[in-house]
């Protein structure tokens, strides 16, 4: 379903993908503002940290980061200021071992794993404080708000949830993979897996009776999800867990309003991950496709501090709160 909103047109530098994505990562300059931190107990034993920026607003907006991220990083914190700024509270979520301390279990967090933020949502509804819950979900995180919200249809007890957004989503697994898996992608992909690999030495010093690391490490997605996120959440490889974790296979489902903004640019996805014409079928669904615009980058920062990215994100769930907007 189209949506009205001012086109995203860099200056002639950011027009290079690489350059864009690289720049909001490594040099935007973080938003100052101050998090409020809750450890959230899940029912397994496990913790998530919470971020809360608090103003004292109805409506909240859940923020999820992307694979390896955290509440720190400058497009959290970006559109966590952007948002408190403008009536809404704030809570920027960690998945598991993303928020400076290592999860007390094997279980991580990965393309389809809702399960931690929906009890998080759960609270959120039972404590009563908002009329409204919105979520807005980058890369990996932008997976799991397209889940989630996918699966409010067949919850009655999330009314609260009316809607959400998803920035640079890899929706097809298997050909995002093949995609990142490219020379042009080399430089990113060794720096998620040194990342990992570093947390799974932690989990191997955490859970010594299991032999969690080979002997050989490859930095691919396709040596990672066969070897933990596979096995160890419930699928029985790389391949099982990328044909039954993309978003593409329930957007469909989804029966609030959501945006979804996919740059043509972005190296992380590959043709399958433009869905034009599922919106077209969708009332419910927004799609924005950039022409430019990398992997969660949408630089530069306008006079005010934000990317076009946040004021599109804050113009769209504005509408939608005021339109009350959405089905069930």
């Amino acid at each position: 379903m189209p949506f009205i909103f001012n086109d995203y047109n860099p200056p002639f530098i950011f027009k290079n993908k690489h350059f864009n994505t690289i720049a909001a990562a490594l040099f935007r300059r973080k938003n100052k503002l101050t998090y409020q931190r809750k450890r959230f107990v899940l029912k397994d034993g496990d913790f998530v940290d919470l971020d809360y920026v608090l103003t004292g607003a109805d409506k909240i907006v859940v923020l999820i980061h992307g694979l390896e991220g955290s509440s720190d990083r400058a497009y959290i914190r970006g559109m966590a200021k952007k948002f408190s700024q403008n009536n809404f509270d704030v809570l920027a979520f960690n998945f598991r071992g993303c928020s400076g301390e290592p999860n007390l279990s094997l279980k991580g967090y990965h393309m389809a794993a809702t399960e931690d933020v929906e009890e998080v949502i759960n609270f959120l509804q039972q404590e009563n404080k908002y009329a409204s819950i919105y979520l807005i979900g980058f890369s990996l995180g932008g997976s799991v708000v397209l889940r989630f919200l996918s699966l409010v249809a067949r919850n009655s007890a999330l009314n609260k949830v009316k809607g959400g957004i998803a920035f640079s989503v890899p929706l097809h697994l298997v050909e995002a993979n093949k995609a990142i898996d490219k020379w042009e992608n080399i430089l990113y992909r060794l720096r998620f897996m040194m990342s990992l690999k570093k947390k799974m030495k932690q989990k191997q010093v955490q859970f010594p009776i299991i032999e969690l690391l080979p002997s050989k490490w490859e930095y691919n997605f396709t040596f990672f999800d066969d070897f933990y996120t596979g096995p160890y959440h419930g699928f029985k490889n790389a391949l099982d867990y990328w044909e039954k974790a993309g978003a593409i296979n329930i957007m469909d489902q989804i029966k609030l309003p959501f945006l979804l903004v996919n740059a043509a640019d972005d190296s992380f996805l590959s043709k399958y991950c433009f869905p034009e014409n599922l919106a077209n079928h969708n009332s419910n669904f927004y799609f924005c496709k950039p022409k430019w615009g990398g992997h969660v980058g949408f630089m530069p920062v306008n006079k005010n501090g934000f990317l076009w990215s946040e004021d599109f994100a804050f113009q769209f769930l504005s509408e939608i709160h005021e339109k009350g907007n959405y089905v069930r």
